[in-house]
C-alpha cells in the first residue's frame, strides 16, 4: 500500500515540474488569416479559408480510414482537434498532449514517398491519437480527474518509449497504404549499413543516440523492433501493452510487464534477440550480391558524412551539398577528386536538389517570417560564380527544387501556395521576375524537375494516388508527355540525355540506378549496391555515370561505366517484402466507406481564447519554482494565440498573493503579457514596544490588501537568413503594486514597580498611506549566431546585445533608476566543437526614497541587479558595476555509458571559467555627515563539469554537473550543483 501511495504522489508531482510545467506551442499564424472549420464526431479540423478544398478532401479521407487506424489497438479515441498551418512551407506534423491536438504542416517536401502528403499525415498522426488516448483508462483515468489532460501526457512520457510510439505509427502508414516507409529500402538503409559494419548497437545507444558516432534514429530502430514483435506475437500484444500502461501507471514497469509474454523480461533483451536475428538475415542477403564496380570521385572525412544532391555542368564541374552530424551543412564544389572549397554554408532547408551551370549555383532554404513562426518561406539562394557572392532570389517565395539549364539564366522551380496547389515556375535570375507559372494537371505534386538536353523541356516525377510517374514538360507549348507510367517503386532524380532516361528507383532491398531507352521502351538496371545507389549524373562525354553510393559512413560520390548493366528488361518492383506482407495480413478486414460525405465548412473565430485542458490539486508558480497547497488551472487555445493560467494558493503564510491569474496573447503583431496577483494578510505584532519611555502595543485593524499587476508588450522578430540565426526583441513592461487598508491601533501602557502592565486608557489609530508603486522597464535584446552542429557545446561564432532600463515614474514609492548593457561574444575554440564565450556587462543604479534604518549610514530604496554576478557570489553591494565573464567550453568524452535503465550518459563537458567584477558604491554617514566611496574587485576561477544524459531512458536529454571554484573576496572555495534540460514539450513528430 505504501508503494502505491508513493507512486501516486510521484505521478502527480513530477508532471508539475517537468512534462507539464510548460506547454508546447508551435507559434502563431498571421493575424490576417480567416479561419474555417469542419466538425464531425471524430474531429474538428481548423484551417485557413483558402485551404478549404484540400481540407475537405483530407476530412473525407481521415473519416473513412479512421476505423482501420483504430482497429489493431481496439480503441476509438475521443474527438480530437486538428489545426492546419497552410501558410508555412515546413513539412511536418505532430501530436501534443495538454492540450491534446494534431497540428499539420501540409506543404510536401521533395523526398516524400508515394502517398499524398496529407494522407501520410492523416495515417501517421491519427495513429498517435489512438495510441495516446488509449492510455486514458484505469489508474491514469482516475488521475486525470485530478490533473486533466496532463495525466495521460505523464503516462506517455514516463512509460511508452518513443521507438514504440513512432515505430507503430510507421507500421500503420505502411500497412494501410500502397507505400509507406516500411516498404521503402531507403528508410532502413542507414540502419542496415551500420549493423553490417559494426553489428547491432546496445539498446540504449540504438534508442537514444550518440555524440561519438552516427546512430540511425529511433524511427528506423523502432519500426523494425515494433514490426517484428507484432509479426511474431500478433497485433494484440501492443494493444495489451498500452492497456496495461494506462490501467497500471502507478506501477514502475507497466510497459515491460506485458512484453514479458515474449519470453524476455526486459525491452533491451527483446531488442537484442530481434536485432541479432535481423543482422543474420541482412548479412545473408549482402553475401549474395554481385556488386557494381565503381570508382570513388571525392575524398571525404573518415567520420560519417554525406555528399548529397550532386549536379554536374557541361564543363564537368560538380557541385553538391555536404552534411553530417558534426558538420555544418554547406554547398561545395568537387574538382579533381577533391572537395575544392565551400560555396556557402546553408541555413535550414528541407530535402531538395542543388542546381548549377557555368554561371550560377542555386539551392532552396527555409526563411522565417519576421513575426509569424507558422508563415515561413522557401527561398532560392543563388551563388554568382563570377563575383563569388550569394543572394536571395525572392524573399517571400514558396519555391523548391531549383534546376538550371546550360548557359541559361532561367531557373525552374516547384512552387506551392497556401491552397495546396502546385506549379512549375520559370524565373529569370537576373531580374527575379517570374517568366511563367504552369499549373500541374490534376494538381499532382512535382518532384525533382530537371532540364533535359532538348530546348525548353523539363523532366520530373509527378505524384498522385496512382503512384509516381515520370513525365516531360514542354515549357513553351505547356504540353505534357509521360515517359514512365505511375508506380510505387519510388522513382526519383530523373534526367534525360540522348533519348535515354536515367532515374533512381527502389528494389526490394535497395535503391538503384535505372536506364530507360525512350525509343524502344526497354528498362535496364545499371547498378547493384549493398545498401543503396541514387542521384544519377552523366558526365559531359556520356561515357560515365556519377552517382551516390551509400555506405556505413554516409553517401559517397562514385562513378561507373555508362554501358554497365546489372539486369535487362526491368519492371517496377513490388515493395511488399515478407515483413510488410505479414503485417498487412494482420490488419482486420474493414471495408472502406466509399460514400462521399458532405462536410459543412463553418467560420472559426480566432477569439476562441480559452480551452481549459489541465489542472492540478496544487498551486504552481513556474517563475518562482513554487509549489504549495491549492489549485492551478491551465488553458491554451487551439490557435496557440492565448495562454491562460489561474491559481489559488491555500498556504496561509502566502496569503499576500492568494490568487494568481496570467494571460499571454500572441495573435497580434506585438505579444501581450498580463499577470495579476492579489490577496490579503494580517501583520502580527507580538509583545510591547518602547518609544521615549512610553510603552505601547500595536494591533492591525482588519487585513491589509495587496494587488500586484504586471503587464508588458514585446515584439519577437526573427530576421534570420542563411547560416545566421538572428533574433531581435524590444519589450516594455509595467509593474504596479497597491497595498491598502493599512490601519493599526496603538494602545499605551503603564508599568508598575512590580513589573505589571496596565492600559493607560489612551490609544490612537495609525493609518499608513496606501502603497502605490509603479515601475517601468524597457529592454532590447538582439543576437546574431552562426548555425552550428549537434556536437558543438555552444555557438562557435556570434554576438548578443542586451539593453535594459528601469524606473518608477509614478506613485508614492521611488526606487530610483537602474540601467544596464551587456554583450556576449562567441568564438571558436582551438579544437573541434569547442567554444570560447566572453561576456561584458555594466550597470548603474541611483537612489530612490530614503528608508528608516538602524545602520549608521543612509539607506535608500533601490532596484536589484540587472546583470549577473561572478560565479560563486550571491550578493555584491554596488552603485555601479562592471562585469567580465569568460568560459572555455569543450567536450571531454563521449562514453555512451549505460547504467541499466537508470541513466545513459552520452557526453561529459568541461567549462573552465574566470569571472571578475569591479563594484563601486558610496556610503553617506548620518552622524559624521560625510560620504565615503568604495571600489572593490571580485573574481572567481573554476570549472564546471557537466554530464549530458538520459535518465530512465527518457528520450529528451538532461544535463547535470558540478561547479567548483575559488572566490578571492574571502579566499574560499565554493561548490555548487548544476542542473538543466532543454525540455519544452512532449511532441510526437511525423518526419524524422
Amino acid at each position: 500500500m505504501l508503494k502505491k501511495i508513493y507512486i501516486t504522489a510521484l505521478f502527480l508531482i513530477l508532471p508539475l515540474f517537468t512534462v507539464l510545467s510548460q506547454y508546447y506551442s508551435s507559434g502563431a499564424d498571421p493575424a490576417s488569416i480567416k479561419w474555417k472549420s469542419i466538425n464531425n464526431e471524430r474531429f474538428r479540423m481548423v484551417f485557413p479559408e483558402e485551404f478549404s478544398r484540400a481540407a475537405t478532401d483530407l476530412a473525407f479521407f481521415l473519416d473513412s480510414i479512421a476505423p482501420k487506424i483504430e482497429a489493431t489497438l481496439d480503441h476509438t479515441p475521443r474527438k480530437i482537434d486538428i489545426l492546419i498551418h497552410s501558410h508555412s512551407t515546413y513539412t511536418n506534423g505532430f501530436v501534443s498532449w495538454a492540450p491534446r491536438r494534431i497540428e499539420l504542416y501540409p506543404n510536401p517536401d521533395q523526398d516524400i514517398y508515394s502517398t499524398d502528403w496529407l494522407k501520410q499525415l492523416a495515417l501517421h498522426e491519427y495513429r498517435h491519437i489512438v495510441q495516446i488516448d488509449k492510455l486514458r483508462q484505469g489508474f491514469t483515468r482516475y488521475v486525470s480527474w485530478l490533473t486533466g489532460e496532463q495525466a495521460t501526457g505523464a503516462a506517455l512520457g514516463a512509460y511508452l518509449p518513443m521507438w514504440f510510439i513512432e515505430g507503430d505509427a510507421v507500421v500503420t502508414e505502411t500497412t494501410l497504404s500502397k507505400s509507406g516507409r516500411g516498404r521503402t529500402p531507403v528508410f532502413s538503409q542507414s540502419l542496415r549499413a551500420r549493423i553490417s559494419k559494426y553489428g547491432p548497437d546496445k539498446y540504449d545507444k540504438a534508442y537514444l543516440g550518440s555524440y561519438k558516432e552516427y546512430i540511425p534514429n529511433y524511427y528506423q530502430m523502432g519500426y523494425h523492433l515494433t514490426a517484428e514483435i507484432r509479426k511474431r506475437y500478433g497485433t494484440e500484444i501492443w494493444e495489451e501493452v498500452i492497456r496495461n500502461v494506462g490501467r497500471n501507471s502507478w506501477s514502475l514497469i507497466p510497459f515491460r510487464q506485458k512484453l514479458q509474454k515474449t519470453g524476455y523480461n526486459s525491452p533491451s533483451k527483446l531488442y537484442k534477440a530481434i536485432y541479432d536475428s535481423l543482422a543474420v538475415e541482412w548479412k545473408k542477403h549482402e553475401e549474395s550480391i554481385h556488386l557494381t564496380h565503381n570508382i570513388p570521385i571525392a575524398k571525404q572525412e573518415n567520420s560519417y558524412s554525406n555528399i548529397e544532391y550532386p549536379v554536374i555542368t557541361d564543363q564537368g564541374d560538380i557541385f553538391a551539398e555536404i552534411n553530417g552530424p558534426g558538420l555544418r551543412t554547406r554547398i561545395v564544389q568537387i574538382k579533381s577528386g577533391e572537395i575544392n572549397g565551400t560555396i556557402d554554408f546553408t541555413g535550414y532547408r528541407e530535402n531538395g536538389p542543388v542546381a548549377a551551370n557555368e554561371r550560377w549555383v542555386a539551392w532552396a532554404e527555409t526563411k522565417p517570417h519576421i513575426r509569424w513562426p507558422n508563415a515561413d518561406y522557401s527561398i532560392i539562394r543563388v551563388y554568382n560564380r563570377k563575383d563569388g557572392k550569394t543572394f536571395t532570389l525572392k524573399n517571400d517565395s514558396r519555391f523548391f527544387a531549383p534546376s538550371l539549364a546550360p548557359a541559361s539564366d532561367t531557373l525552374v522551380v516547384v512552387e506551392s501556395n497556401e491552397a495546396y496547389s502546385f506549379f512549375i515556375t520559370l524565373i529569370e535570375i537576373q531580374s527575379g521576375k517570374i517568366i511563367k507559372q504552369i499549373p500541374i494537371p490534376g494538381n499532382k505534386y512535382p518532384i525533382h524537375p530537371r532540364w533535359t538536353d532538348s530546348q525548353g523541356r523539363i523532366v520530373m516525377v509527378l505524384l498522385s494516388d496512382a503512384g509516381k510517374e515520370i513525365v516531360e514538360l514542354d515549357t513553351e507549348q505547356e504540353e505534357w508527355k509521360q515517359l514512365r507510367k505511375p508506380a510505387f517503386d519510388e522513382p526519383k532524380y530523373p534526367t534525360v540525355t540522348d533519348n535515354k532516361l536515367l532515374f533512381t528507383a527502389s528494389t526490394l532491398h535497395s535503391e538503384e540506378i535505372f536506364k530507360k531507352d525512350l525509343e524502344t521502351g526497354q528498362t535496364s538496371q545499371i547498378t547493384k549496391s549493398r545498401f543503396g545507389a541514387t542521384t544519377p549524373l552523366l558526365d559531359p562525354e556520356n561515357e560515365k555515370i556519377f552517382y551516390l553510393n551509400y555506405t556505413a559512413k554516409g553517401y559517397k560520390l562514385v562513378s561507373t561505366e555508362m554501358d554497365q548493366t546489372f539486369k535487362e528488361d526491368v519492371e517496377p518492383a513490388n515493395l511488399t517484402n515478407p515483413l510488410v506482407e505479414k503485417l498487412t495480413e494482420q490488419e482486420p478486414s474493414i471495408p472502406n466507406s466509399h460514400k462521399q460525405k458532405l462536410f459543412s465548412i463553418e467560420p472559426y473565430s480566432k477569439w476562441n481564447l480559452f480551452n481549459l485542458h489541465s489542472w492540478a490539486p496544487a498551486y504552481i508558480d513556474i517563475d518562482e519554482t513554487l509549489i504549495a497547497p491549492g489549485v492551478t488551472l491551465m488553458s491554451q487555445n487551439l490557435l496557440g494565440t492565448a495562454i491562460t493560467r489561474m491559481g489559488y494558493n491555500a498556504n496561509k503564510s502566502e496569503s499576500r498573493e492568494k490568487f494568481d491569474a496570467g494571460f499571454t496573447y500572441r495573435g497580434w503583431f506585438p505579444v501581450i503579457d498580463f499577470d495579476v496577483k492579489w490577496g490579503d494578510f494580517s501583520e502580527t505584532f507580538d509583545g510591547y514596544y518602547t518609544d521615549n519611555n512610553q510603552i505601547f502595543s500595536i494591533r492591525q485593524l482588519g487585513k491589509e490588501k495587496q494587488l500586484k499587476l504586471e503587464s508588458g508588450i514585446r515584439v519577437p522578430l526573427d530576421i534570420s537568413i542563411g547560416k545566421w540565426n538572428r533574433i531581435i526583441q524590444p519589450r516594455i513592461k509595467l509593474s504596479w503594486q497597491k497595498n491598502s487598508n493599512r490601519i493599526y491601533e496603538q494602545t499605551n501602557w503603564d508599568q508598575y514597580p512590580d513589573g505589571s502592565l496596565v492600559k493607560t486608557g489612551e490609544s490612537e489609530f495609525i493609518e499608513i498611506p496606501d502603497l502605490d508603486y509603479w515601475g517601468m522597464e524597457y529592454s532590447l535584446y538582439f543576437h546574431n549566431k552562426l548555425r552550428g552542429t549537434s556536437r558543438d557545446v555552444n555557438t562557435r561564432w556570434g554576438q548578443t546585445i542586451s539593453l535594459i532600463y528601469r524606473h518608477t515614474p509614478w506613485g508614492n514609492y521611488n526606487s530610483g533608476d537602474a540601467y544596464a548593457a551587456s554583450s556576449r561574444i562567441y568564438l571558436p575554440g582551438i579544437g573541434k566543437h569547442q567554444a570560447l564565450v566572453l561576456e561584458n556587462a555594466w550597470q548603474n543604479k541611483t537612489n530612490g526614497d530614503q528608508v528608516d534604518s538602524e545602520l549608521p549610514y543612509k539607506v535608500f530604496q533601490r532596484f536589484g541587479d540587472l546583470i549577473s554576478l561572478p560565479r560563486g557570489y550571491s550578493f555584491i553591494k554596488n552603485d555601479d558595476m562592471y562585469l567580465f565573464r569568460s568560459s572555455y567550453q569543450m567536450p571531454l568524452w563521449n562514453p555512451d555509458l549505460s547504467f541499466g535503465g537508470v541513466a545513459y550518459i552520452k557526453r561529459f563537458r568541461l567549462n573552465a571559467f574566470f569571472d571578475a567584477a569591479i563594484a563601486n558604491y558610496e556610503l553617506d554617514y548620518i552622524e559624521e555627515n560625510n560620504t565615503e566611496n568604495f571600489s572593490n574587485w571580485f573574481t572567481s576561477t573554476g570549472i564546471e563539469l557537466m554530464a549530458d544524459f538520459h535518465p530512465f531512458r527518457f528520450v529528451l536529454p538532461f544535463s547535470i554537473g558540478y561547479r567548483g571554484g575559488f572566490r578571492d573576496a574571502d579566499n574560499t572555495f565554493f561548490h555548487e550543483a548544476i542542473f538543466s534540460t532543454s525540455f519544452n514539450s512532449f511532441l510526437i513528430n511525423k518526419r524524422k
